[in-house]
């Protein structure tokens, strides 16, 4: 038996062949889906959308450092436990223990390098696949744009500073 994600993609690669679009709109699908019964709710489905709401919470919950710029108030890191692997969440100020705090900065690392790579080899790819076309370029030096999102934080900071 497929999984649930083979099912799902299954399930859009039947829907991309109906429609025939050049791109689309994952609710659309989730209309035609649950219409034609290929997305069906399982009871531990409303504890995974519980969950999927809690953590978006935790990871939208931002504070602002004296020097102006925001920084997320909770962290996630991933740990195993008698042979389960769990997500923890702590928050920055308060929580967390030093080995969990390294860890937690250490995976958000791994994962950004792991984003970077996969969004290369889709330039990479896209290159190869439409060699006529404009050649799409990825820089991966980030300093610049750290620099300017820096900026903008703090100069947020100072309009809502002048604003209250």
């Amino acid at each position: 038996m497929a999984n649930k994600d083979e099912q799902i993609l299954r399930a859009w690669d039947d829907w991309e062949s109906i429609t025939g679009a050049d791109a689309y709109n994952p609710d659309d699908f989730i209309t035609w889906a649950i219409e034609n019964k290929k997305l069906v709710p399982r009871p531990q489905d409303l504890r995974r959308i519980f969950r999927k709401e809690v953590t978006n919470a935790l990871r939208q919950a931002l504070r602002r450092d004296p020097d102006g710029f925001s920084y997320r108030a909770k962290q996630c890191v991933s740990v195993m436990e008698e042979g389960a692997q769990l997500r923890l969440w702590f928050d920055t100020d308060k929580g967390g223990t030093p080995g969990l705090r390294q860890k937690a900065v250490r995976q958000r690392r791994d994962a950004i390098a792991s984003d970077v790579y996969r969004a290369v080899c889709d330039v990479q790819h896209m290159n190869k696949a439409f060699p006529e076309d404009p050649q799409l370029s990825f820089l991966l030096d980030f300093a610049d744009d750290v620099a300017e999102k820096r900026a903008l934080d703090v100069a947020q900071d100072d309009e809502d500073a002048e604003a209250a």
